[in-house]
């Protein structure tokens, strides 16, 4: 017996004993350090048509770059084109310009280098509400589907206790 206790002491011992001190997620990328056209290359609403970016040489003293992102919207994102564009079209920030090309359903992202904080803040703030909306949307649609199912069940219910 006490060769079957001294087992359970060394049993219960080892069982506090782990290889790994702690378990941690890879993360693709930090996405708060990436540019506002690396954040939109990771988006997996938008594909990037291209992007341009010129200096004003004859004004090198302002020592001003204009950045251009030209992108079209995919996925659940696309089938919301309209109020995404609503979005775009109630207004944006001074610091960038956002343009619409409505024939093609393409953006084009126009700042200036030192404004391309505020560009990517803008992103994110028009896709995050566009993925609210849709969200919202996807479960006002399931509310909706239970309520018919519910007064469809009453009905038969009570068409059930008439006869």
């Amino acid at each position: 017996m006490t060769a079957i206790a001294s087992n359970y002491n060394i049993s219960t011992q080892n069982n506090n004993i782990f290889s790994f001190q702690s378990v941690s997620r890879n993360k693709d990328k930090d996405l708060t350090s990436l540019s506002a056209y690396d954040w939109l290359a990771h988006n997996e609403f938008v594909q990037l048509e291209g992007q341009g970016s010129f200096g004003f040489h004859n004004y090198a003293d302002a020592n001003k770059k204009f950045q251009a992102i030209y992108f079209t919207l995919k996925g659940d994102i696309a089938a919301h084109y309209a109020f995404f564009r609503g979005i775009v079209l109630a207004g944006q920030p001074k610091e960038i310009y956002l343009e619409n090309i409505h024939e093609n359903r393409s953006f084009t992202l126009k700042f200036y280098k030192k404004n391309e904080a505020v560009a990517k803040q803008y992103l994110e703030k028009i896709f995050r509400i566009v993925n609210e909306e849709i969200r919202f949307k996807q479960v006002l649609r399931k509310v909706l589907i239970n309520q018919e199912k519910h007064r469809l069940e009453e009905k038969l219910l009570l068409n059930e206790l008439s006869n």
